[in-house]
């Protein structure tokens, strides 16, 4: 019965019951060097250097793919195709010469500029160039990078995201590492901005609804250009511990930061409705025993009559706890993969044992 009651009132008050997905930020961590890398130009290897190796490889494909697929594909038509003689250029149709000519011309525009690249060691690359924004008078971008790679090694970086678009925030820089390209910001000259949110029903991960919010990272230097990053909205929290410069929002954005945080909402919400209990005149609330700062402020009040095994008991403890620490007591005895039973469940009182459901939490006036 009580179970029955439960679900119904929390279907009717409550749209949205308790979901988020919780996804790991620390899913890259730091290590050692990486094994069998040259000593180069480049500062000394790290992950987030082999972050700025993979950038360099991945516009290295960019190459290769041209140049093994499409004249690879050119010399294979030659031998599947011989009656098109394909194997004189000068014979073959306006297509096929087209086609050769694109085939020659996109891996020699990728080597010439990654040649460029290479120039002055490696000091015209992009990245270089970003780095180079932020190096001393008297210092180049080794220095940056150097500076870079040491706060990445750091275990209490934050660090979220798939492997395409890592998000990683130290004490000094915010960073994106996508597959092309490496977005790189000093946290002093950034401006912080909460672009929108997107709610999904269902996560690729979990039957749990997910909030991804979109911020939008700008530097104080135009030479810097702007970036987005995208997180769960259960990380935000970690995210701005681990920021100097607040986040501003430009839109009225609702941000679900955890599961437990939704739960205590709903949980509140579904106390309110529920019959007060008047405290006698001679029982002073004393403070929160869980807490020690709010006033205690719920009584736990058998409501429900059913007597069947595992019901709710009659708890005759006085008024000791506040709201929100029962809530995150009734929270914390729940299972975490099963948060849709979480507001039918019966867990026992914190104080005495005896077992109660949300029925059976009353707010005292």
């Amino acid at each position: 019965m009580a179970e029955e009651e439960v679900e119904k009132a929390a279907g009717s008050r409550c749209g949205v019951t308790c979901g988020e997905l919780s996804v790991s930020t620390r899913g890259l961590q730091s290590g050692p060097g990486v094994p069998g890398e040259s000593h180069s130009s480049f500062p000394r290897p790290s992950r987030w250097s082999v972050a700025w190796h993979s950038q360099l490889r991945s516009h290295q494909r960019t190459g290769h793919l041209p140049r093994g697929g499409t004249t690879g594909y050119y010399v294979g038509m030659c031998f599947a195709a011989s009656e098109k003689q394909l194997y004189y250029p000068s014979q073959t149709p306006e297509t096929w010469r087209a086609f050769l000519l694109l085939a020659l011309m996109l891996p020699t525009i990728t080597c010439t500029l990654i040649y460029y690249w290479s120039r002055d060691r490696w000091a015209r690359h992009p990245l270089a160039r970003t780095l180079a924004l932020y190096a001393l008078p008297r210092s180049g971008w080794r220095a940056v990078a150097s500076s870079v790679n040491t706060e990445f090694r750091r275990i209490d970086k934050f660090a979220t995201g798939v492997p395409g678009a890592r998000v990683i925030v130290t004490d000094t820089w915010v960073m994106k590492v996508t597959t092309y390209r490496v977005h790189v910001a000093q946290q002093q000259d950034v401006h912080l901005t909460l672009m929108e949110s997107q709610q999904h029903d269902l996560s690729p991960d979990s039957h749990l609804p997910v909030q991804l919010l979109t911020i939008r990272v700008a530097s104080a230097n135009p030479a810097v250009q702007a970036f987005d990053i995208r997180l769960n909205s259960t990380e935000y929290g970690e995210l701005c511990e681990k920021l100097r410069a607040p986040i501003r929002s430009v839109a009225n954005v609702v941000i679900h930061q955890s599961l437990g945080d939704l739960f205590l909402e709903t949980f509140a919400s579904l106390v309110e409705v529920n019959p007060a209990y008047s405290v006698p005149s001679s029982q002073d609330l004393e403070a929160c025993i869980g807490c020690m700062q709010a006033r205690a402020s719920v009584k736990l009040v058998k409501r429900c009559q059913a007597a069947a095994a595992g019901a709710c008991q009659q708890c005759r403890c006085r008024p000791m706890w506040c709201l929100a620490c029962m809530g995150k007591w009734f929270a914390s005895r729940q299972d975490p993969q099963r948060p849709d039973t979480w507001l039918a469940s019966r867990v026992p009182c914190p104080t005495c044992r005896a077992r109660f459901c949300i029925l059976d939490v009353c707010a005292v006036r």
